[in-house]
């Protein structure tokens, strides 16, 4: 039995000297024959997060009498039970550059007896991974083509992922979406997500998948959970529109005759969400009560983002203004506003028009004061009451108003305006506002004036893109005169011009965008404003602005579809050779009425058939589902000559609808024995 096992011995030994690539194989042995480890030190455990690397280090002795090398002696991977080695990882998913699938690290020197052997090796915690998971590192250090052990000492190093030091929160913190949309939620730490209310699905990373509609009395929610805490978002699924839904910015007016509420018409599906993709159909808005109010916009209204809205203005006559809202299709609404005379003056309100401005002693502001009755609407009775601004004593040096330290000056229709001028010290000017009625509040108002320098460059510093295509798109791109900061140079009247860029802004069916207010402007206190409109729908067109000596901007805008009107139909090439093998493609669009493609909604069920010929056959199935607003459909020639006409229409019984279906036109091909 010795003779035997030295035998062993001498043959693992024999294996343990030459050089070794490294690999799987038997474990559970002590190497000996001069082989020997003890373990000497290890770096700390360590509370690395998702998706971040860090570093291990472990020391062991050589207190054997045989030289340890590079590549033949390691720091093998062991299981939890401290004695399986030179095995895949349990934490493979945390491998990062380890030397092997079966060993973590070799020594990268020459480790004579006597002497510290040290072994580092990497990890990456894998992406998404829970807080509060640990990862147990354990091994031993023995010859890794073999995979003995040198002696086992039970090494082991952890990682611990950190709990969250702050409340959990998930973004987005809602949605809307339709059936069969998708959306990506992330929470601030990695998390395990469920959905409570049967709308939808979830990934484990967070991507929702919307299955079914909901409503308010059907809440649908993702929860996130990490470490205890738990964060939600409420989702809301909608489906097709089925009616109106009105609503009001203020549900009670003055009877002042300049005083305007916003009036909203949402698409809302069978449930009662808003249809927040929807364009279609277009809201006509009827005043039911012309002698109290009047509507800026009776329609037809383009919805968007699935709500229409029309501005109500009052007249003098106080009474409960109606506007009714109606759709093809849809069930309709109706609003109802308050209009009521306005009360006597109780209070004043103040702001300044443009703040900040320059300190530099020409620019100025308005400070516009309003008198208000006791509902805080403004008293536009009023013209008796006089009142004064005055600036603060500590605001000497930075301001005048109407070019003194205060003025005064009489109400017209509760309102006054005062001009305020910078002086070239900047700060914070106080205005204070009185009355001459004891029984009418006065106010303050604070205007930043700041120093700037030279007029440098340009900068869009608002738009209202997007907008659809027609004449209720009016786009607003504000520019401002800058300094090299960044600070707007209030005191500046450059003209700005704006150019559009031909390759992005014209060549769609409905026409080129264009600018009503002209593409050339004097800033006005430093400030450019252009307005934008356009027949055609275009994706991102570059609007570019410029101005002598300063450098120019420019800034991408964006005109959406009307809402989709009748089919067209063209096929390409319009000639092919009656061979049997030539084909063309027949190309269906959904169009707006001004004629550009409707990209967004749908998609429509579209059917081809051929009205007259047969020279074509058709390769493509009916009906065909539209992406992007096209349906292509191939054709294919015969032998037989002549012309073959196509008619497209959306398919019977299939929503949504057009409302002119007829005016799809018809396409036609020409089978040819040659092309020219």
């Amino acid at each position: 039995m010795r003779r035997r096992a030295s035998a062993l011995v001498a043959l693992v030994f024999a294996f343990a000297t030459l050089p070794l690539a490294g690999g799987e194989a038997a474990a559970n042995f002590v190497v000996g024959n001069g082989y020997s480890a003890s373990y000497s030190g290890e770096s700390a455990f360590t509370a690395q997060p998702a998706a971040t690397t860090g570093q291990f280090s472990a020391i062991f002795f050589n207190d054997g009498s045989q030289l340890w090398r590079p590549g033949q002696v390691g720091l093998l991977v062991c299981l939890a039970d401290k004695t399986t080695c030179n095995v895949p990882s349990p934490n493979a998913a945390y491998t990062s550059n380890w030397y092997s699938t079966t060993v973590y690290a070799t020594t990268t020197t020459l480790v004579p007896p006597g002497s510290n052997g040290f072994f580092i090796y990497n990890f990456r915690v894998p992406d998404n991974t829970l807080p509060g998971v640990r990862a147990t590192f354990n091994g031993d250090v023995g010859l890794i083509g073999i995979g003995g052990v040198l002696r086992p000492q039970g090494y082991f190093q952890a990682n611990t992922t950190p709990l969250p030091t702050s409340a959990l929160t998930i973004s987005p913190p809602s949605a809307s979406l339709p059936v069969g949309g998708t959306i990506q939620f992330t929470a601030s730490s990695p998390s395990t997500w469920t959905v409570l209310g049967g709308c939808g699905a979830i990934t484990t990373v967070g991507l929702f998948a919307a299955t079914a509609t909901n409503s308010a009395s059907q809440p649908c929610t993702v929860v996130a959970t990490s470490a205890g805490l738990s964060a939600s978002a409420a989702v809301t699924v909608f489906g097709s529109p089925a009616s109106l839904g009105c609503s009001a910015s203020a549900t009670r007016t003055v009877a002042d005759g300049i005083s305007t509420v916003t009036v909203s018409a949402a698409l809302k599906d069978a449930n009662g969400n808003t249809v927040a993709n929807a364009t279609a159909p277009q809201v006509l808005f009827t005043n039911v009560t012309p002698t109290l109010g009047s509507v800026s916009a009776s329609g037809p209204v383009t919805p968007t983002a699935g709500v229409a809205t029309t501005t109500l203005t009052t007249t003098t006559t106080p009474g409960d203004i109606q506007v009714s809202a109606a759709a093809n299709g849809l069930v309709g609404c109706s609003q109802i506003v308050t209009s009521a005379l306005p009360g006597f003056s109780t209070h004043t309100a103040a702001t300044f028009l443009t703040n900040p401005i320059a300190a530099d002693g020409t620019s100025i502001s308005i400070l516009r004061v309003d008198l208000l009755d006791s509902g805080g609407n403004r008293a536009t009775s009023d013209n008796l009451t006089v009142l004064t601004a005055t600036r603060s004593s500590a605001s000497s040096s930075l301001c005048t108003v109407n070019s003194l330290g205060s003025w005064t000056a009489n109400a017209f229709q509760g309102r006054v305006d005062f001009t305020v001028q910078s002086t070239t010290t900047p700060g914070a000017c106080q205005m204070i506002v009185t009355t001459n009625n004891s029984s009418i509040a006065g106010t303050a108002a604070t205007l930043t004036t700041q120093l700037t320098g030279a007029p440098s460059k340009l900068g869009v510093s608002s738009s209202t893109s997007p907008k659809p295509v027609g004449s209720s798109g009016t786009l607003t791109l504000t520019v401002d005169v800058q300094d090299a900061n960044g600070l707007r140079v209030t005191s500046s009247s450059a003209l700005v011009t704006m150019q559009f860029d031909p390759t992005s802004c014209t060549g769609a069916p409905g026409g080129n965008v264009f600018a009503p207010s002209g593409q050339s402007i004097l800033a006005n206190q430093g400030r450019a404003t252009f307005t934008l409109r356009s027949d055609g729908a275009y994706p991102g067109c570059v609007v570019t602005f410029n101005s002598s000596n300063l450098t120019g901007t420019n800034t991408a805008v964006r005109f959406d579809p009307g809402p989709p009107d009748h089919l067209t139909c063209s096929i390409a090439p319009s000639a092919i050779i009656s061979d049997g093998i030539s084909v063309a493609t027949a190309t269906v669009r959904v169009r707006d009425a001004l004629g550009n493609t409707v990209t967004a909604g749908g998609p429509w069920s579209i059917t081809l058939t051929r009205a007259a010929g047969g020279s074509t056959t058709m390769l493509t199935s009916n009906p065909q589902f539209t992406v992007a607003g096209v349906a292509n459909y191939t054709l294919r020639s015969t032998t037989t000559v002549g012309v073959d006409s196509y008619n497209a229409s959306v398919t019977a019984a299939t929503q949504p609808t057009l409302p002119n279906p007829t005016t799809a036109q018809a396409c036609s091909v020409a089978v040819q024995t040659s092309v020219p």
